[in-house]
């Protein structure tokens, strides 16, 4: 039954908006977290960037995973 469902269009349309919204969230928030972790909880400046990294890094792949390899390869021109 859940096969049948996320193969339609609609549904399929849905669940890739948002994904792409919690990629853009993960690739956005590092800046504000970085701040936060390094300033409020008083980690080290090493540690807070590398939660920070991380954080971009998931939220790129994850970006690339949803928009597919059509969307990263150039458009064939007609001769």
């Amino acid at each position: 039954m859940c096969a049948s469902v996320l193969e339609r269009p609609d549904v399929k349309n849905f669940l890739r908006g948002l994904l792409i919204i919690v990629a853009a969230a993960f690739m956005i928030s590092p800046a504000y977290l970085n701040y936060e972790i390094f300033n409020r909880l008083h980690f080290q400046l090493v540690v807070s960037m590398s939660i920070s990294l991380m954080l971009f890094a998931i939220g790129l792949v994850t970006f690339i995973l949803v928009m597919g390899k059509e969307a990263f390869q150039g458009k064939e021109q007609a001769q």
